[in-house]
């Protein structure tokens, strides 16, 4: 099975070592890590050489880097692949505002139910982060309640909404 995506402007693939200087820099903005349960900040070399160093680990987990073209400008994650699988992503602040992450997470998802037999999947988004909540909902993630999330890059809870899709709902929108 294939961890390579291709959509119209981006491809998810795994990343690499070749991605880490685009990283470092991307995800060692504050704005970016703030909204992110596993993201601390400052995001050093070791944070990033430990994150690819994981890479393929594990067979319940699926990573992506986001790249457009010019080189990684964002990572995905999907974890429990053999459960109810968690998604994760984030996005390097420059390629905020132009539909790239509704873009990679509808592909992420696709790959998800093409290649798994999961029926659903999770996703728990801090409330102050917007964006993220409309990503999910244009997606057909329904809100299953409140949550919270531990900012590692804050050291704090902050309250946050869960969220579910199932794989009808998002064939059924994304065949429409």
């Amino acid at each position: 099975m294939s961890l390579t995506v291709q959509t119209p402007r981006l491809t998810l693939r795994p990343p690499t070592g070749r991605d880490i200087d685009r990283l470092l820099l991307l995800a060692g903005d504050f704005e970016v890590a703030r909204m992110l349960e596993r993201m601390p900040h400052p995001y050093t070399l070791s944070d990033g050489e430990a994150w690819l160093a994981g890479i393929g680990g594990d067979p319940g987990r699926a990573d992506f880097a986001i790249d457009d073209g010019s080189g990684l400008i964002g990572g995905l994650s999907l974890r429990g692949l053999d459960e109810t699988p968690v998604i994760g992503y984030w996005l390097g602040r420059p390629y905020w505002g132009r539909g790239y992450m509704s873009e990679a997470v509808a592909a992420a998802l696709g790959w998800l139910f093409d290649n798994h037999s999961t029926s659903a999947v999770e996703a728990s988004v801090m409330t102050e982060n917007t964006a993220s909540l409309k990503v999910l909902a244009k997606l057909g993630f329904a809100d299953a309640g409140a949550t919270d999330c531990v900012s590692a890059a804050c050291n704090e809870s902050r309250p946050a909404r869960r969220c579910l899709l199932d794989r009808d709902t998002f064939r059924r929108l994304t065949s429409a």
